[in-house]
């Protein structure tokens, strides 16, 4: 199953928010860490999703 460029769009928000909660709160590190790395995991599923998308987009139905 793969998930839209929507979805993920709104986990990386989500996710950013949590990040710099977890920073402002300064008793996370190990949490903060864990934020960051989940922060740079959409990122790259963003990217390719989005890439994938573009990839789809001159498709037509018979190359499908």
């Amino acid at each position: 199953m793969t998930r839209t460029v929507e979805k993920i769009e709104y986990d990386l928000e989500r996710v950013r928010r949590e990040r710099d909660a977890l920073k402002a709160n300064r008793g996370g590190q190990s949490n903060y860490k864990m934020a960051c790395m989940m922060v740079s995991a959409l990122e790259i599923a963003l990217s390719d999703a989005i890439s994938d998308q573009a990839n789809d987009a001159h498709k037509t139905p018979d190359s499908a």
